[in-house]
């Protein structure tokens, strides 16, 4: 009798446990996107930003927050690791923006900047050129176009010359802040991948944003491929400049892909969340 109590109470423990668990994690999956007061100077500088990326241990290897106002969502990504710089200034970096709320890229419009330093010269890659990977500024430099897809008006892939205009409204800009960390900003328009109505109710819906380091070509070592895997690390809340934000940190326990320790995969990442309502005024 006794050991049938003790192994209902094991079993029951197990089962809350695991609910507490579920909960948890079903928890972490939705971030509320906070309002932001004022427009966000799109220029490669977090100077505007107040920093609320930095969460979690000083091992992880980048963070991003979201924001937005009645008009635009904005991003910022920033990284100081050497390795993730690299791979995201010379294999890529790929922004997926679902507006049905599903972590998939099937359906998402998607922004791919950097895209990468592909050009093919004489049979060889030119992000293998040792200039590119001895110094970041130049493989900076190197940043010369991004490409837009599944929007509203840009429907197929198009490229455009970085820093030039696009239809959509879209605003890019990557850069380095005086401490050499990479700064990656977006301003997208809410009209770019949501209609009239779907606008008006921002406030009920919720959207998937997800983030696609890709590897680098030609790396001694890379395998290419495709796939990703389980990323943890910390959430938590900022202020984001002159409004408010949340960050989200990816711990290094999970990013050791990015780090060059295991190379070939792409480093993927998605977060569903959801808008606030602008404040009443007073």
């Amino acid at each position: 009798m006794k050991t049938k109590i003790l192994f209902s109470f094991l079993l029951a423990s197990i089962l809350v446990a695991c609910g507490s668990s579920r909960q948890s994690k079903s928890e972490e999956l939705v971030q509320a996107v906070p309002w932001q007061k004022d427009s966000l100077t799109i220029d490669g500088s977090d100077a505007d930003w107040s920093n609320p990326l930095q969460l979690g241990d000083d091992k992880q290897f980048f963070s991003y927050g979201f924001s937005s106002d009645r008009n635009n969502l904005y991003i910022q990504l920033s990284t100081r690791d050497e390795n993730a710089i690299q791979r995201i200034l010379r294999g890529g970096l790929t922004v997926y923006i679902n507006s049905h709320g599903v972590n998939e890229v099937a359906g998402a419009a998607g922004i791919s900047f950097p895209t990468g330093n592909r050009v093919k010269k004489e049979g060889q890659m030119l992000n293998d050129r040792p200039e590119l990977q001895q110094d970041k500024h130049i493989a900076l430099n190197a940043v010369a176009d991004y490409s837009l897809f599944g929007f509203k008006q840009v429907k197929t892939p198009e490229n455009f010359d970085y820093g030039k205009p696009n239809t959509e409204g879209i605003e890019l800009a990557i850069g380095l802040n005086p401490s050499n960390v990479l700064v990656y900003e977006a301003m997208i328009p809410l009209r770019s991948f949501l209609n009239v109505n779907e606008i008006n109710t921002l406030s009920r819906r919720t959207v998937s944003i997800g983030f696609v380091v890709e590897d680098i070509p030609g790396q001694a070592g890379s395998r290419g491929g495709g796939g990703g895997f389980s990323i943890g690390g910390g959430i938590g809340l900022g202020s984001f400049g002159r409004g408010g934000g949340i960050g989200v940190s990816i711990g290094s326990d999970a990013l050791a892909n990015i780090g060059g320790r295991k190379k070939g995969k792409p480093v993927k990442k998605w977060n569903t969340v959801t808008f606030g309502k602008e404040p009443t005024a007073k």
